[in-house]
Formats: C-alpha cells, structure tokens, sequence
C-alpha cells in the first residue's frame, strides 16, 4: 500500500513539475520595450480654433528605426492594429458614441532589439500594449453587410499567367503621381490584388473571380478626383478604380450583401497614462 502511494504521488508530482515547465516555456505576446500613451493635444497656429474630429483614423504607423508612433481614438487605434476597414471593426453598446470614439491618444514607443520592426511585428505588439493599456477584449463574428465582390467580367480575365511563379508577388512603381497609379504587379494572386487595392473602396472588397494563380498584369487608375473636376478633365486624369479593373484587367465590381467577419470591441477600458 505504501508502495502504491509513493507512487501516485510521484504522478501528481511529475504532472505538476510538467504544468509549471510548460507555463514557464509559454512564448509571451510580442510587446514594445518601453511606451508611453498621453492625450492628443494638436498643435495649432497662434489664433486657429481647435476642430475636434469625431472619428480620426490613422492610416498607418510612423515608423524610424526602433521607434514606433501613432495617434488616433480606440477605434481608430485598433483598426490599425489589426489592418482593417472600418467596416470590418464594431463597438460592442457599452462602448458606442462614449470615449471610444471622442478621446484621441498619441502613443510613442519603441521595438525591442536593434532591427526596424516589420508592419506585422509592430501590429502584434500594439495589440499586446491594447491589451494592457486599455484592457481592451475582441472577439469575431460573422455579420451580413454591404460588400462589392470582384468578378470575371463578360468576356472573359485580360490576365496573363505568370513569369515569375518561383518568387513572391511583387509590386513596381511606373511614373505614380499623388493621385495616379501606375503600377506593375508580378506574380499576384486576386486575393493580393483585393489586398492591394481594397482601400479604394467604401465597402469590403471579397474576391469572387473564381481565378487561381499567380499573374503579371499593368494597373493605371487615379484613385480619388478633386470635387468639382468636369466628366472631360476627369476623363484626361485617367480612368477611377472601378473602370481601370474592367477595362485593364477584364474584371467587374459588383455591389451585393456577403457574411463577412468582423471584430468586435467587447471591453476597454481608458488607458493608464505615462
């Protein structure tokens, strides 16, 4: 009997030197070194009013070396930093129309190591910083919404397979201006081509050609006309977005309503500040 309780005993001993080893070995969540968040206060010129923005929504973050910033509220924040539209990002009721949206942060931090972090490293991190600093919690879900899918045009794809299949998708800039496009894409599958262009547009962009593959094709379009630009001026600047993909590339867009994947805000709280 003595025996048997030594022996039980040296499972339970040997289970829980496995669970605290395992805990110990869990690979932390990528965070920044050091960060600081602060309230946003816009420098203005002696004499200008300040405007407060409801929903600022940084496009992407300042990065120079190890050093990382952005500036945006809740919303706009973690839009960037899991890279969506502001279609794909909800506010679960607790949060709608409060702080979330009114109150804008500036935070300023720095990667650890000596390396420039990656886009994606740094989206990982600023999770991690989400996460600790405002307490912040998501889920998914799935929800219909107004989307635009990406067809076959009649006529048939104006794509060539291609040349490259052995390397990455590449893409290379021909004479772009601030508002014209012209790139060349090499070895883009349609969902890097949705991916590459999905900013254009109001509403998610979902690949719906059915196309498979890598192809090399040309893209020149201008991407948004100043207001009050007259149908010839226009037609002089270059062709919109919409136009460039059917005419170019033989594909057509097409509103209708898809079940898309969102995230959801479900919890934050406001930040501590530094």
């Amino acid at each position: 009997m003595q025996g048997a309780q030594w022996f039980i005993g040296g499972i339970i001993l040997a289970v829980a030197i496995a669970t605290a080893a395992a805990a110990q070995s869990a690979t932390p969540p990528p965070a920044f070194e050091v960060a600081s968040v602060k309230p946003h206060t816009p420098q203005l010129m002696p004499g200008v009013q300040a405007v407060a923005k409801r929903d600022p929504e940084p496009t992407h973050f300042q990065v120079s070396g190890t050093l990382v910033s952005a500036i945006g509220n809740l919303l706009a924040l973690v839009r960037l930093a899991w890279d969506l539209e502001a279609s794909h990002v909800r506010l679960s009721p607790e949060l709608a129309d409060k702080w979330a949206t009114s109150e804008v942060y500036e935070i300023d931090a720095r990667a650890p190591g000596d390396a420039t972090p990656t886009s994606a490293q740094v989206r990982e991190m600023m999770q991690t910083l989400l996460a600790e600093r405002f307490q912040l919690k998501v889920s998914r879900r799935n929800q219909v919404m107004p989307v635009y899918n990406l067809v076959v045009a009649p006529g048939g794809p104006k794509l060539k397979p291609t040349a490259f299949a052995d390397g990455a998708a590449l893409t290379r800039d021909e004479g772009s201006t601030r508002a014209h496009f012209r790139l060349r894409y090499l070895n883009f599958s349609m969902s890097d081509l949705v991916e590459a262009v999905r900013r254009q547009f109001d509403r998610p962009l979902l690949d719906k050609t059915g196309l498979t593959g890598g192809f090399d094709f040309s893209l020149d379009y201008v991407a948004e006309l100043p207001p009050g630009v007259t149908a010839d001026v226009a037609a002089a600047m270059g062709l919109p977005i919409v136009a460039s993909l059917r005419e170019q590339l033989g594909l057509r867009v097409v509103p209708a309503r898809e079940q898309v994947e969102i995230l959801v805000i479900d919890h934050a709280e406001k930040p501590s500040l530094n």
